[in-house]
């Protein structure tokens, strides 16, 4: 309740979550990372408690310099003006962090591979003269009646409803804990509020709550915006513990509505029936009819203890009325499921019920790898209240989220703040960091304000930045001191996508059924028997040369599609029409293109020049027949399999709504420039990272080779906080003793374990 009556303190305490940690070894609980990290906070901090309270709260642990005499101890420790600080909380708060991008302090000239301090890593009850010393915002104060639960408060309902509508600064007199009956409000907040929840720091006699607002809400000017779909409508959590609890917080946070019940209300049997079934009940009905669902879970309890509460809560005892028609009792099982909630991204935000989902334009220059630049700062939305007189000189206070239309990086990544803002001098103009919409930035100028500058003059206005997937994954790997650069196969896939304008271009290409066509011109091993030849291809040297009918016969379409694709490979350059000419002088056959043909051409082979006449095109036609020739570079990519890192690439864009990747990387050593792995696809699928390892053979060449390939995939992603790596490759399958060995590698990883998936068949249409 402490906690939670501090954090009101600040915005009304709507945008905090609660996590725990061993105070032995502060270590935080690992179970809440993917909590942590769906929320995306802007900062981790610590509970700084009084020396009263502390010594209140575990007597006799304060070691006061040695004095032994009780009441000089007594003395000193209530007199004392300063904050207990808790060494496990500050180590927690660490591990907590680096599970996130929290706000960090930009620094002049810092060095980029050091990770900066947060900008907040504590956070106390306020004093009054203390009033800005915190520098986060302190909660506008209510006017009249609202609703908020009292400080004094320690039941489970108590905390519940703190939980709910926040917790009141000041009372005048105490007020009793809500009771059973409450639950209703408490759960769903339907009717009106329990007089319990009145909170009247103005003394004006009030009995009703008609009409009355969480304070955490209405006084901070603050709304909740929701983003996307989700499966889970209410997320409901049991148990009696502080993790418990801090769980269904976070839920309420992030899905918008959570519920908190401990076993001793669950299992008194007339509470259950008379008032959980009663708020649950028509909960779970209207659940039911939008095809959302109830998440039932715990720190704490069984599993069979969840089941068992979760046929109770299926077959409520009561019928519910609709429109003066009964309902009969929800027999959808589905509706109510034992697991953890979905939360892989947050779905909720609490925002400044002003400018939200404003647009503006702003011109960009886009770089060669897509990275886009603004060209002029962005024009900071203003609200129209402001917590702080403009005197006091902590103006401004609030943040704001920005997403730029096609930044293709993924979202609430770690990444610096130096690759978001674009630095015009030696200060960076504001502290930013990227989060789970685009970049969060706080608008205070960070640099030269003078003194009594007007308003304007020290609102910032920031040139951002929307990060290639290459552009991101290289500000990933600076800070763990690596560097990253396209390898030799993803520069000759940049090269083809340059010819045909785009990578989507070239991803379409190769898995638009035109494989066969195009591995059709790869450099052949040995030159093929006479009895072997193709009469509709020729090859020269080990080169193959392939004529339209050739070219027609390995296309799926009609003939009309043939001829229309042939053209836009030779508009591109990635094919070379041409014939098939041998040399009066040296008699060696070579490819002559038509830009070199001519009444006379000159020899590839010997530079002698000839006359273009029947005899040196030795078929037996009157006219010459065009052959085509591919792109060299393209023609190298695909002998080295190149196209099964595109065929990849293509059917994880084909088959996720959200795609963006680059090409294939290196990662190596910034202070030797060894190299540290190579990965052939670093992927953003909607908003998830993904790496992918394609081989044509589907294998790890031996047992040595998984394991060092393993040990390679995982430590980029670990730098990088990869979601899941996915194997690819044309066959039926992939080795099973590399799956299980990379997967059970994976489990391990920290904080976050690294999913490994499997994606076969690539040339089908599966």
């Amino acid at each position: 309740m402490t906690a939670l009556a501090v954090a009101s303190e600040y915005w009304g305490g709507g945008g905090f979550i609660l996590v725990p940690f061993d105070p032995t070894t502060g270590t935080a609980n690992i179970e809440f990372a993917d909590v942590v990290r769906a929320y995306d906070p802007d900062h981790i901090v610590t509970l700084q408690i009084s020396l009263p309270t502390w010594e209140d709260w575990y007597p006799g642990l304060l070691n006061w310099n040695g004095v032994t005499d009780t009441e000089e101890r007594k003395r000193l420790i209530a007199n004392a003006h300063f904050m207990q600080a808790d060494p496990a909380a500050n180590k927690a708060r660490e591990q907590v962090a680096s599970w996130c991008s929290p706000m960090r302090v930009g620094r002049a000239n810092a060095d980029p591979t050091k990770r900066p301090m947060e900008v907040f890593q504590t956070i106390q009850h306020r004093k009054e003269p203390d009033l800005f010393a915190q520098g986060l915002p302190p909660a506008v104060p209510p006017t009249g009646a609202r609703l908020a639960a009292s400080r004094q408060w320690r039941s489970d309902l108590g905390l519940l409803a703190a939980m709910r509508v926040g917790v009141a600064s000041a009372e005048s007199e105490a007020r009793p804990d809500p009771e059973p009956d409450d639950l209703n409000w408490l759960t769903g907040g339907r009717d009106d509020a329990p007089t319990s929840l009145i909170w009247n720091l103005d003394q004006i006699p009030t009995s009703s709550s008609v009409g009355l607002e969480p304070w955490s809400f209405v006084d901070q000017g603050l709304t909740r915006v929701g983003r996307g779909w989700q499966a889970d409508g209410v997320a409901v959590v049991i148990g009696d513990t502080g993790e418990d609890f801090a769980l269904a917080v976070a839920y309420e946070r992030i899905l918008g509505a959570a519920i908190w019940l401990t076993p001793a209300l669950l299992d008194d049997k007339p509470i259950f029936a008379r008032n959980v079934q009663a708020a649950t009940g028509p909960m779970i009905t209207e659940l039911d009819r939008n095809a959302y669902q109830m998440a039932l879970t715990s720190t704490s309890v069984s599993k069979r203890y969840l089941d068992g509460l979760a046929k109770r809560l299926r077959w409520p005892s009561v019928l519910i009325t609709v429109d003066g028609k009964p309902e009969p009792p929800v027999a959808e099982q589905d509706t109510v499921q034992v697991r953890r909630a979905i939360i892989k991204r947050g779905f909720f935000d609490l925002l400044v019920d002003e400018h939200v989902g404003a647009t503006l334009s702003l011109p960009v220059s886009k770089m060669a790898d897509g990275t886009q630049i603004a060209q002029s700062g962005i024009e900071t939305p203003v609200p129209s209240k402001l917590l702080f007189p403009e005197s006091s000189g902590w103006v401004p206070y609030w943040y704001v989220d920005v997403s730029l239309a096609g930044d293709s990086s993924p979202a609430g990544s770690d990444v610096p703040s130096s690759a978001l803002v674009v630095r015009d001098g030696p200060i960076p103009d504001v502290t930013a960091r990227a989060s789970k919409d685009g970049v969060s930035f706080n608008p205070r100028s960070m640099g030269f304000v003078s003194s009594g500058a007007l308003f304007a003059s020290r609102i910032s206005r920031p040139r951002l930045r929307g990060l290639s997937v290459m552009a991101w994954a290289a500000a990933m790997a600076e800070r763990d001191e690596l560097g990253v650069r396209i390898s030799f196969p993803g520069r000759q896939a940049e090269l083809v996508s340059a010819r045909l304008g785009s990578r989507q271009s070239l991803l379409n290409l190769v898995a638009d059924g035109n494989l066969a066509m195009l591995r059709a011109f790869v450099r052949y091993e040995a030159r093929p028997k006479p009895e072997q030849r193709d009469p509709e291809v020729v090859v020269i040297g080990l080169d193959p040369y392939l004529s339209f009918e050739a070219i027609n016969r390995l296309l799926p379409g009609a003939e009309s599609e043939a001829i229309d694709l042939v053209d836009r490979l030779i508009a591109t350059r990635i094919l070379r029409r041409g014939l098939i000419l041998d040399c009066a002088e040296c008699g060696r056959p070579s490819f002559v293109d038509v830009e070199r043909l001519g009444q006379r051409f000159e020899c590839p082979q010997c530079a002698s020049m000839n006359d273009l006449v029947s005899r040196r095109w030795k078929e037996k036609r009157p006219e010459p027949r065009w052959f085509y020739d591919l792109y060299a570079t393209f023609r190298e990519l695909l002998e080295k399999h190149g196209d099964v890192v595109l065929l990849a690439a293509s059917r994880l864009q084909r088959t996720h709504r959200g795609y963006a990747d680059s090409p294939e990387l290196e990662f190596f050593d910034l202070s030797t420039g060894k190299l540290v792995a190579e990965v052939d696809v670093v992927a953003n699928v909607d908003r998830e990272v993904v790496i992918v390892e394609a081989k044509a053979n589907g294998r790890f060449k031996s047992k040595n080779v998984r394991i060092e390939q393993s040990a390679k995939l995982l430590r980029v992603a670990r730098v990088l906080r990869a979601d899941s790596i996915v194997l690819a490759t044309t066959l039926d399958n992939w080795n099973q003793t590399d799956v299980s060995y990379l997967t059970s590698e994976g489990r391990k990883q920290e904080p976050f374990p690294v999913d490994v998936s499997v994606v076969e068949r690539l040339l089908s249409d599966e």
